[in-house]
């Protein structure tokens, strides 16, 4: 650049060098103050040197900025030459804990089978009746006669019968009328036992009993039908004939 001995040249000079130098600040009052042009070579070369020099020097870093709320944090920059540190590898996540074992049930015993209830009444009569069926057509048959078939009008009259009995607390025939037009047969007979508790124990006691025993054997009857109810007092038969 080309020196002029005038002192505003000199000026616009050095103002031209400082705003080119990096982190040059602006001049001094003393800048501006005119030089004697013997001095003005020697201020200008020393300037331009001082100018050469800031130039070299990096400008002073500038302030991070600061926020009022929390900024996340992170690692500073590393200087130049400086070998940057990995950061150090994050933990393994810890394995799931095992789950706490159940405690299993406590096997429990097989129950015990149910207890058979008691036959019931009914069941009980009906088997009652059918027994003495059986033995009756056995005397019948020891006697050579002929079996006798159970009759289902005479099997509802007995059982009516001695129903009727029990609840009454009776122990009488009944007049054998309506067993004969309920029954439409010719001939009609009963017999009656109380407090036997099997089959075998009323048969035989019937058959121990003359008018009883000419019943069970007598040639006129086909059909029979027989019921029995509990009371107080035990089992109460009814013995009906047809004929």
């Amino acid at each position: 650049m080309r020196l002029v001995g005038s002192a505003g040249t000199l000026v616009v000079a050095m103002a031209v060098l400082l705003s080119a130098a990096p982190g040059a600040h602006a001049p001094t009052r003393e800048a501006v103050t005119a030089l004697p042009d013997g001095g003005l070579t020697s201020r200008v070369q020393d300037a331009a040197s001082r100018g050469g020099e800031r130039s070299a020097d990096p400008g002073p870093a500038e302030p991070s900025p600061l926020t009022s709320s929390a900024a996340p944090q992170t690692a500073p920059a590393p200087a130049d030459g400086d070998a940057e540190v990995p950061p150090a590898p994050a933990a393994p996540p810890a394995p799931p804990a095992s789950p706490s074992p159940q405690p299993q049930p406590a096997a429990q015993p097989p129950a015990a089978p149910a207890a058979q209830p008691p036959a019931a009444p009914a069941d009980a009569a009906s088997a009652l009746a059918a027994e003495i069926v059986t033995l009756t057509s056995a005397e019948r048959t020891a006697a050579g006669l002929p079996t006798l078939a159970v009759s289902g009008c005479a099997t509802e009259q007995a059982v009516a019968r001695a129903t009727l009995l029990v609840t009454q607390g009776r122990f009488e025939h009944d007049p054998l009328g309506p067993v004969l037009e309920a029954c439409s047969a010719g001939t009609v007979g009963e017999n009656l036992s109380l407090g036997y508790p099997t089959a075998q124990g009323a048969v035989a006691g019937w058959m121990a009993s003359p008018g009883h025993r000419e019943n069970i054997l007598r040639p006129a009857y086909t059909q029979i039908g027989v019921g029995c109810a509990s009371g107080a007092r035990g089992w109460l038969c009814a013995q009906v004939f047809l004929g």
